[in-house]
């Protein structure tokens, strides 16, 4: 009702005109009142579900969007439809997705409605409830691709998740209900306006951008498309664009293909042999070719991506479920985009640009085939310079800019590094873009100048050297670098960490040290060393194990930047996993003591967390590799004293640290602990059940097998299973490691039947392996121990046997293997050819089945050829080495036991240059920093003296031998003394000796338990003796004179066997 001005002018007077409006009021009431009542009577008259039925029993209470989504469908009531109407009025971006759960609800329901005829046929859905929903949904969408670059947490939280594939269903759901009630139904509870192509594009965009997270939202953006075909009257290049980019994402190059025939109205052919039955359809749905660039740019994508889907590597484990059936390799894929890019875009006047040419060569880069990428930026470099408006330069010889931007070039340069011997031409090719040289386009007689390489160029060759192993390279390009960043260091260091250098750690303190430079203002670059590169850096020092280094680069990070939190603790663990990671074995004490120190100033960090056992267990690791079983003790002493409880690996380690010390008393140490943890004593009467982790019992026996005590390891072997047995131990079951150890102390016992009782372990694990007695198949290291055994004992027949029967097995034998069998060769007493004709054959069974030779079985071969005294082949095996770890083909180099082969080598040749080249490789090992000079490798060089006689340089080096703080034991005394007995001169050798013997009795008063004088020890002395004048023979000597020589010389018994005299 309407309240008109002439009503309210019929009365002249104001009193008047005020009572109409009170009559009018009241009337409107009434008639209000009315239109209520026709209402509730037309709604009681409907038949209603039960549920419909309780809810207006409930007072007319207003229910929360969620307990009307928990309601079935079709027992809404007008008033819920209409609150989750308004409640999708005005969506934010975080609700979007719970919002379109929202609008599927509401269509669903309106259709129920539809469907039962309600009386109530008043428009529900409008137009702002459906573009309110999309409009959130396209902005969310954008947000969720900025969380893929990087993930926010506090996004994440408000609910703004990708859309998942019951996302996608349901956005499909709510298009075609749209459709069926907008279009076939013709409902009048939708407006007409809420199903339009508006719709059908913004769906195809939302699920086409969403695809990266959900590739079913590319088959949703290509159904939107078919109905968008029926709506629309001109294609939309973004729309296209859109589902493009998203089946180029997944590689799916031919429905992409199809998809852009289809809206260019014409066939598009991937080769030759299709371009002369390529059809035009003109209509006006047909997309401009002038919009269409960004298209076809998607399309050679797809193509691109699609070959890396088919790549031979790729194509056991791709993740999308690739429909590119007409594709057979990648080669044909790219070559499929290359025809389209050069012959089929300028035929059809598409305009091509730096990424339509980019596309493609980016697909031959990402495959490392850097050859036809630059095949193919020459080709179009040709193809824009014969369509550029300087004809002169197709007949004359001219150079000119490149067309082609620096981007291009990069991929070309990546192409290249990716190569395994691409190193050559891409050092071309970057040197051509540094130094402006021109390249040669070939039959158009035109050279371009490429464009100025770019920090990406530099990256990528910095990326090329570190593929390559290139350390040294990468330090020199990134000095020439004007402006060098974080990532350029970074990759330096990475090319570093990968090259064989054994100066890696001092190269990047000094790339640390530019870094430094740069932060006080002498030069350009990053102002502070960057997480990522201290992280890279400091994962190279623990990987040399160059802890004191590493903590210098602590040092430096922490002093970088003022802002930087001077209390995170995780620097300090870097730090100290570079001391656990020690390699020499004669600094592992003092990498140990640093690394506790370094774990005090951990202890005294404000805000740090609280640490845990496996933080006390990196220091107790470092104790435990360096021997120092007090100091572990201690440690795991202090666990309890900060309330930490200790771990089984924490036990473990300490055994491992009494094991590997000299300690006297390192068995009965090793029981107390495990009679703390519960394990029963000997003379024990009764025994508690008890538990104890396998791994310590494993610590426990290994224990045994350095020491060589194999009765002791079985005994221990057999406690447990009997225990097991008798129901008191629970939760540990012996296992493979434990057979294991086992195996390694028979193979370092000297029991005559040590042989026997390893074969019959092995069968024993054998057969309760196939009948499922808890025990895992044998592995390799049982049977490379078995080997060992064999190896020992010289039984090489035994060992080959076992050799073939590895091969046989599912077990491949490795280099241990191999090396095992030629050391058990060595021992066999074969002849010098077979052993070194067989021992060759070994090494080369080795790489054709598909092994890699390594250090081992370099050590035995090498250690064969010096027992045979053939030091020039030993010397050129060695060099064999040193070539092979230099180009990769080793993954460590020759060692100090190497090197001391040859020396042994050469002590057994008669070659008059053989103490020549004998000292020049002892020098070669003392100037190599990551050689640590053992008594081993100065007793390759003393007996090259003593079988010489050259007392005066044996003297020497045993006296550089107690400077360099190298314990030497009592064959270091022998072999100088025999070269007194040997030497030209043996005037005063007998005296000589007996001051050599009387300094060994000093030692041994020191604490020096390896250096007791024995009896080929004083043989050595009584033979220098009788050397000096006059000499005379030891079998000449009465009883009266050796009973003399025994009372000078402070023995029991005389030293020579009868045999000897």
């Amino acid at each position: 009702m309407f309240i008109t001005s002439s009503r309210l002018q019929s009365k002249s007077d104001l009193t008047s005109n005020v009572e109409e409006l009170e009559l009018l009021r009241k009337e409107r009431r009434t008639q209000r009142g009315r239109q209520k009542e026709v209402r509730n009577e037309e709604e009681q008259d409907a038949p209603q579900p039960i549920g419909i039925q309780a809810t207006q029993q409930s007072n007319n209470q207003k229910n929360s969007i969620k307990t009307i989504l928990s309601l079935p469908i079709g027992d809404l009531t007008h008033r819920d439809l209409i609150g989750l109407c308004n409640s999708i009025r005005h969506v934010p971006e975080e609700k979007s997705l719970w919002s379109l759960r929202i609008l599927e609800r509401i269509l669903t329901e309106v259709e129920r409605w539809e469907d039962a005829q309600r009386f109530d046929r008043r428009t529900v859905v409008k137009k702002i409830h459906i573009f309110s929903v999309l409009t959130a949904l396209s902005k969310g969408r954008k947000r969720r691709k900025l969380q893929r670059r990087r993930y926010s947490v506090r996004m994440s939280k408000q609910g703004n998740q990708h859309l998942d594939s019951k996302d996608v269903e349901r956005l499909k759901n709510v298009v075609f209900l749209l459709k069926g009630l907008c279009r076939d139904k013709r409902s009048l509870y939708c407006d007409a306006d809420c199903y339009q192509k508006d719709v059908l594009s913004f769906a195809t965009m939302i699920a086409a951008e969403s695809s990266p997270a959900e590739e079913s939202a590319v088959d949703a953006a290509l159904v939107f498309v078919d109905e968008m075909e029926k709506e629309i009257d001109n294609w939309d290049p973004r729309v296209i664009g859109s589902v493009l980019n998203a089946l180029a994402y997944w590689g799916r190059a031919e429905e992409a293909r199809k998809l852009l025939s289809r809206a260019m109205g014409f066939n598009i052919p991937t080769d030759s042999s299709h371009s002369s039955i390529e059809s035009e359809k003109s209509g006006i749905k047909n997309l401009n070719p002038s919009d269409a660039s960004p298209c076809y740019d998607s399309l050679l994508r797809a193509y691109a991506n699609c070959a890396l889907l088919l790549r031979p590597d790729k194509r056991k484990n791709k993740t999308s479920s690739n429909k590119n059936t007409t594709v057979a390799s990648s080669t044909e894929a790219l070559n499929h985009a290359r025809y389209i890019l050069l012959n089929h875009m300028p035929g059809k006047g598409i305009q091509t640009t730096n990424h339509t040419f980019n596309a493609v060569i980016s697909g031959y880069s990402a495959l490392g085939m850097g050859n036809e990428a630059e095949q193919l930026l020459l080709e179009s470099e040709t193809l824009l310079s014969q369509s550029s408006s300087r004809p002169a330069a197709l007949n004359t010889a001219s150079s000119r800019p490149a067309a082609l931007d620096t981007a291009c070039y990069n991929s070309v340069l990546n192409a290249y590094s990716r190569e395994r011997n691409g190193v050559s031409s891409v050092e071309r090719l970057f040197r051509a873009m540094k130094e402006q040289t021109p390249l040669h386009l070939g039959a158009l007689r035109t050279e371009i100048i490429p464009p100025v390489p770019d920090m990406i160029s530099f990256a990528s060759m910095l990326n090329c050297y570190s593929n390559n192993r290139m350390g040294e390279e990468a330090c020199a390009l990134v000095e020439q670098i004007e402006r060098p960043t974080s990532a350029c260091y970074l990759s330096a260091i990475r090319a570093l960490d990968r090259s064989n250098d054994p100066a890696v750690p001092d190269r990047v303190l000094a790339l640390v040290g530019q870094i430094e430079t740069v932060r006080n203002g002498n030069s350009k670059g990053p102002t502070a060393l960057t997480r990522n590169v201290f992280n890279a850096a400091m994962q190279c020092m623990i990987k040399h194990g160059q802890g004191a280094r590493a903590e210098e680069l602590l040092d430096k990070y922490l002093n970088s930047d003022s802002s930087r939190d001077q209390n995170d603790a995780e620097p300090y663990f870097l730090a100290l996993k570079a001391y656990e990671n020690t390699k020499s074995v004669n600094s592992r004490k003092e990498a140990a003591k640093s690394a506790e120190t370094l774990f005090h100033k951990m202890q005294v960090l404000e805000n740090r967390p609280r640490f845990d056992a496996g933080t006390y267990n990196i220091l107790l690791n470092c104790f435990a590799r360096a021997g120092m079983a007090t100091a572990a003790e201690s440690l795991l002493e202090e666990f309890e004293s900060v309330g930490i409880v200790p771990s089984p690996e924490s036990y473990d380690l300490v055994i491992k640290a009494i094991s590997l010390s000299d300690d006297n008393d390192a068995v009965e140490r090793s029981w107390r602990i495990l009679y703390q943890l519960g394990y029963p004593r000997k003379n024990a009467k009764e025994v508690e059940p008890f538990s104890v982790p396998i791994a310590t019992f494993n610590s426990m026996i290994k224990l045994f097998a350095r020491r060589g005590m194999a009765t002791e390891a079985e005994a221990l072997l057999h406690s447990i299973d009997e225990f097991i047995l008798e129901g008191k131990l629970k939760g540990s079951v012996p296992n493979i490691r434990s057979y294991e150890a086992v195996l390694e102390a028979l193979a370092k016992t000297s029991d005559p039947d040590a042989v026997e009782r390893a074969e019959a372990l092995v069968t024993r694990v054998e057969v309760m392996s196939e009948l499922g007695g808890g025990i895992q198949q044998p592995s390799l290291k049982l049977y490379n121990t078995l080997l060992a055994t064999y190896a020992n004992v010289g039984k090489v027949g035994s060992a080959e046997r076992l050799l073939s029967r590895l091969h046989d097995q599912s077990l491949k034998p490795d280099a241990f293997s191999y090396g095992a069998t030629i050391k058990a060769l060595k021992n066999s007493g074969k002849s010098k050819d077979i052993a070194i004709a067989r021992a060759k054959e070994l090494s080369q069974s080795l790489e054709r089945n598909g092994g890699v030779g390594n250090e081992v079985i370099f050590a035995h071969r090498l250690s064969i050829l010096a027992k045979f005294g053939l030091a020039q082949q030993a010397e050129n095996l060695l060099k064999e080495m040193e070539d092979k770890y230099r180009v990769g083909e080793l993954k460590q180099g020759p060692g100090v036991i190497h090197y001391t082969a040859v020396l042994n080598a050469w002590s057994k040749t008669d070659d008059k240059k053989a103490v020549a080249r004998a000292e020049a490789l002892f020098e070669k090992m003392r100037a190599d920093p990551l050689l640590d000079l053992d008594l081993a490798a100065y007793h390759g060089l003393l007996l090259n003296y003593a079988v010489r006689g050259m007392s005066k340089k044996a003297r020497c080096l045993l006296q550089e031998i107690l400077d360099a703080d190298i314990s030497p034991n009592r064959n270091t005394f022998t072999m100088v003394m025999d070269s007194y007995s040997r030497a030209s001169s043996t005037t005063n050798a007998g005296k000589k000796a007996e001051e050599l013997l009387d300094q060994m009795r000093q030692l041994q008063a020191a604490g020096n338990p390896d250096i007791e004088p024995d009896s080929v020890c004083y043989a050595s002395v009584i033979r220098c003796k009788q050397a000096s004048t006059p000499p005379r023979a030891i079998g000449d000597l009465t009883e009266f004179e050796k009973l003399q020589l025994m009372r000078e010389l402070q023995i029991e018994n005389w030293p020579f066997q009868k045999q000897q005299l």
